[in-house]
Formats: structure tokens, sequence, C-alpha cells
């Protein structure tokens, strides 16, 4: 296992040299703060660098440390090639190398040792990731699934998480683990179970494990969950494996079923964690498009689930309130509902309805609890209402300044990759192909090519389109499961 999860970073370059003469020059590392103090020189054999107590640079040739650089001088002769190794070593004292390094310095003589295996390895996973026929979405793909790798944590006590920032959040992981989901399904199955490992009595599955944050108010956090085992039978078709996690799921779902406080067949938001929005501007919600619909998504999957564990008990219970909590938020504003004649809305404790138009909305329709000429005039409303030149703004019109957040930017009409990939894999299920590739192919240009930097962020200012918030976003992610199940594999997961 240890082999499959080195805290390394591996760049090899290689150097020709096409004149007739010899030609010098310095490649140059900068590791900005990583090497900031108590850094002293290293040398083995084979390799040189710098080093300190958590970190390692090296390269497989002669090497100088000068105000905060690694300099390589490389001289080659002509027509001559050299490749370099240029390894980054991590060491922390929680991760699974622990178990069988005792430093950061046993970690890089042993990647430099097994550096052609490293490469040989990962050649064969870049073959196992599924290529379209679309050669510009193909290399967005394999950018985008860099923080599913990155952000995989396993411990020295073997423990397994995709880290939201640094814990798993059933939300944050739920996107982000597609990848493991088809390529490496112990890792997954073992996040399912340390998730029924944490489930309160209650039924909640925590907010956060590993470690443990609960919000207790969160209603979509339980409806991933489901979903998150829900795609792992529905992949694999072990009822051995059900049948294991059905006490757990039913604890779930009975949880949201009676978070229902009004009778109106969707559970209330209670404080401002009550979905992915979690903001004080949207505290006196009671009812959103999003927690309603990924509620009825999860309640669609208990039934199935019902179904394939035999339990009519319970396959009764859920579609009753299924059934209930469909004709509510379908019903218009004016009945009592959500459903404004365009798209569905907010609707506040005091009974007021806001109209601002949602992106996230779109998950009732990639889980098909939404009637067609629905989900058609939500896709239309936010193409006329919210298409930018960087993406699809997930609250439009914005608020305004005091709301919180300036206007085009995170909860308050930033574009969202994570979110706005849900979207477009929602319009592949109602056969909006070309239009969902396009926009995605919108959204990672303004992410990664324009940005410069090749890296998920977190969103993306609608106006302007600048990358804000944190980079390296492990729920961009889920641009593998449009790929793998929207396009390649469409029939897989119903």
């Amino acid at each position: 296992v240890a082999i499959s999860s080195l805290p390394v970073l591996l760049l090899e370059l290689k150097c020709n040299n096409p004149a007739s003469h010899e030609e010098t020059f310095n490649i140059i590392v900068r590791p900005e703060s990583l090497f900031a103090n108590e850094v002293q020189s290293c040398r083995a054999s084979g390799y040189s660098g710098v080093m300190n107590t958590y970190h390692q640079l090296t390269c497989n040739s002669e090497t100088q440390w000068k105000n905060g650089e690694l300099i390589i001088p490389i001289s080659t002769k002509a027509y001559e090639q050299k490749t370099f190794h240029i390894l980054l070593t991590c060491y922390d004292d929680n991760w699974i190398s622990v178990n069988q390094f005792k430093n950061v310095g046993e970690i890089t003589d042993y990647t430099h040792k097994v550096w052609s295996m490293l490469k040989e390895v990962t050649t064969l996973f870049g073959k196992a990731i599924p290529k379209t026929e679309d050669a510009v979405l193909d290399n967005y793909l394999r950018w985008y699934i860099i923080p599913a790798i990155s952000l995989t944590k396993c411990t020295k006590n073997n423990e397994v998480l995709t880290m939201g920032y640094r814990e798993l959040n059933q939300r944050d992981s739920y996107w982000t683990s597609w990848l493991h989901l088809v390529l490496f399904k112990d890792a997954e199955r073992k996040m399912i179970e340390e998730s029924i490992a944490y489930q309160q009595p209650s039924g909640k599955i925590p907010t956060t494990i590993l470690p443990l944050i609960e919000r207790n108010d969160d209603l979509d956090i339980n409806a991933f969950f489901i979903l998150r085992a829900t795609r792992f039978y529905q992949y694999y078709h072990n009822k051995d494996e059900l049948a294991s996690h059905w006490s757990a799921l039913k604890k779930a779902m009975d949880w949201l079923l009676a978070r229902d406080c009004s009778g109106d067949g969707i559970p209330c938001q209670v404080s401002f964690w009550g979905d992915w929005k979690d903001v004080r501007g949207v505290e006196e919600r009671k009812y959103s498009p999003f927690f309603s619909l990924i509620y009825l998504a999860a309640l669609k999957q208990m039934i199935w689930l019902s179904s394939e564990s035999d339990d009519e008990a319970s396959h009764r219970n859920y579609e009753a309130a299924y059934q209930k909590g469909y004709d509510f938020i379908n019903k218009s504003v004016e009945e009592g509902g959500l459903w404004n004649g365009n798209y569905y809305c907010q609707r506040w404790k005091d009974g007021t309805i806001n109209n601002r138009l949602l992106q996230d909305q779109t998950i009732g329709i990639l889980f098909d609890v939404i009637p067609l000429d629905k989900a058609q005039s939500i896709v239309n409303s936010l193409n006329t209402m919210s298409l930018t030149p960087y993406g699809i703004a997930e609250t439009f019109p914005y608020y305004p300044v005091n709301w919180g957040y300036v206007p085009a930017t995170y909860h308050n009409g930033a574009v969202w990759p994570w979110l706005s990939f849900m979207d477009c894999w929602a319009r592949l299920r109602i056969g909006k192909t070309q239009e969902a590739i396009d926009l995605v192919k919108r959204v990672a240009n303004a992410d990664l090519v324009a940005s410069g930097d090749w890296s998920p962020n977190e969103h993306i200012n609608s106006l302007t389109g600048q990358n804000l918030g944190f980079q390296l976003q492990g729920w961009n992610a889920g641009l593998f499961g449009l790929v793998y199940f929207g396009l390649i594999h469409p029939d897989i997961i119903p």
C-alpha cells in the first residue's frame, strides 16, 4: 500500500542538445516557503539537494542551493540527451508511509531507486483514464482528476479519505470520488465503511469525519451518503455488501424524514448549515431547491434499494414520502410550493419567496426527480439569465454587496467548476450533449487556461474571470463522473 501512496512529487525532464557544440544552462527550482528555515544540504549515492525535517528536494545530479532556489547546472555535449529526476519528498507523521519509512531521507532514497517502476505504473494509470473523441475535453479531464489523487489521504492507521480541506466531507467527497469508484474500488468501499462507523445513533452522518466535525443541521450530508452507497451497489452489484449497509442507509434516510418539521414533505432548514450554500445570507431560508431535490434523489434511490433488499415496508414508506415531497415542490409558489413558472425558488421561514435563479437545482435533473418540461425550463432560464463568458453564475440576479459577498463572487453568483460540471451532466441527461460539452470547455478554459495556473480553483468571478478561493479543489474532479458515466457509459448508473 505504501508504494501506491508515497508523499512525493516526481518531475522528469529530458534535455536534448540538437546543436553541434556543447550547451550549458541552469534548471532552477523555487520551492517557495517549504525550505524557509533549517535548510541543510544532502547528498547520497545518485542524487543531491536540500532538506529539513519534513521536506527534501533532490535531483539525480549535482545541485547548488542559493537564495531559496535549487540550482541544477546542466551541460550537454553536441547531440547529447540527458534525463533529470527532480524529486520533492514530504514526511507526515500520520501518513501511511511512516509504517515503512523512518524519515524523509528514507522515502527519498527509496523513490529514486524505484523511479522507473513508479514511472511505469503512472503511465499505465494514464492509459486507464477514459477517453472521448474530443481531445480538448480529454485534456481537461486529466487536469481535473489531479486533485482527486492529490487529496486522497492514507493514514498510518489505515484510514482512507478524500479531503475537503483536511477531512472527509460527504458533500465534497461524493464528487471527488467518482474516480475512486471506478479505479480504486477498495478505497471507495473503505470510505463508505468509515462513514457508517461514524454514524450517530440518530442516523445523522457527521458533517465531516477524520477529524469529526458535526454541525447537526446540514441536510445534504445524509443524502450524499445515501447516493454514494447506492452508486457503489449500482456499479458492483454486491448484494452482500448492500445487506451490510442497509441498516445504516435506512437510519440515514429516516433522519432526513424526521426533519420535515412542517409536514410539507420536505426537510426544513434550521440554520445556515442547510446545504452547500452555507453562508449567513441564507440563514432564514426554510426550503431551497438544492436540498429539496437531493432529498427526493435520496428517497428515489432508497425506494429502489428497498426493492433490491426485499424490504416491502421501507419501500411503501419511502414511496409515500417521495410522492409527498414531489407534489409539494412542484406546486406553484402561489399555492405554497417552490415552482415560479420557470424554475424552483427559495422559500423563507416567513413565507416570502426569493426568486433568484440558483444553478444548484440542476441536481434534480441529474437524478431525474424533475419533470422533463420543468427540466427544460430550468436549463433555458440558466442559459437566458445566468450565462456569462466564464460559465453559469450560480446565483442570479446578484445580491447587493451588503448581502455579505461582492457580486459575482463566492455564493453571490460566482462560477463554481464542480457545480458547473454537475449542471453539464444534468444537461446530458436531457439530451443537450453538445451544449454540455461546450459549457464544460468554457468553465475549464476560465479555470485552467486563462488563469495560467492549470490548477482547479474553487470559484471564478463571473464578471471578470478571476480565479478565486483555494485552488486544488477535489470536488472539481466530478468531471470524471460526467465523462465516464455521462458520455462514455451512460447506461451503467441509472
